[in-house]
């Protein structure tokens, strides 16, 4: 249809729509179109961040105080505390997933689960390898002696533009197995109109965590556009890539 549309005007030499194309290439090739597998991968990363940006909200509006669990993007995605009388006396370890992602496995023949007791010690050693603390070294100790809580923590998006929140405790955590049962799940949260302060605390911790980073990992994108895509309960590749022009036939979105 383009083709059609240029061929036109090239033969009434219409030196206004020769012009117009000149500006729209142009502008197309000055932005840096990432390829899909791209595109992809960084989606998968700012949706991975998300859910953690939606745990930490989650826990620590509640009470927990949060403390660096990584290094780098590996580690403990959640490691809180409550102190009492000036004291930790509680510790809870949390791993955040997105959507259908599953818990890893590590070490030889990947033996060792995530969210095991011996994957947190391991990384807890190399956390205070890393920063040592006496902060560290007293979580180390309610873990070592298995006095600690250990969650998984779902996002999900759902129908209807919404996200789901599932919690599991990790049962048996001793092992390097172990099994997870659900302890809660919340009702669905619309991301347009959530129903009160808590699904609104939530909703602003999932867009302000995607739109940072979109600003991060995927720059090509404008203000306007990553705005845009915060509509949608779940940023997929084929959104990113109409936003783009990429997609056959795709049209501007702009003027919404």
């Amino acid at each position: 249809m383009l083709a059609q549309i240029i061929l036109i005007n090239v033969k009434n030499n219409s030196m206004k729509f020769i012009t117009l194309l000149i500006l729209l290439c142009l502008s197309l090739s000055a932005r840096d179109i990432p390829r899909d597998s791209l595109i992809q991968g960084r989606l998968n990363i700012v949706n991975g961040a998300s859910a953690e940006c939606v745990m930490h909200k989650f826990y620590t509006q509640s009470g927990w105080v949060q403390v660096e669990g990584e290094i780098g993007r590996n580690g403990i995605d959640g490691l809180y505390y409550k102190k009492k009388n000036g004291v930790i006396k509680d510790v809870l370890v949390a791993e955040s997933k997105w959507n259908t992602s599953r818990l890893g496995r590590s070490g030889k023949n990947k033996a060792v689960k995530q969210m095991s007791q011996e994957w947190v010690l391991r990384t807890m050693n190399k956390l205070i390898r890393k920063m040592p603390s006496q902060t560290y070294a007293t979580l180390k100790r309610f873990i070592e002696n298995d006095q600690y809580r250990a969650r998984l923590f779902m996002l999900k998006p759902k129908s209807n533009n919404t996200i789901q929140i599932s919690i599991y405790k990790i049962k048996n955590k001793g092992l390097k197995a172990f099994d997870e049962i659900k302890d809660r799940q919340l009702p669905p949260i619309s991301i347009i109109s959530p129903r009160n302060s808590f699904e609104q605390r939530m909703v602003n911790a999932y867009n302000d965590c995607r739109k940072k980073k979109l600003n991060k990992y995927l720059p090509v994108l404008t203000d306007t556009e990553v705005n845009y895509l915060l509509r949608d309960n779940y940023i997929q590749k084929k959104d990113v890539k109409v936003i783009l022009y990429i997609d056959a036939g795709s049209q501007p979105l702009f003027g919404y």
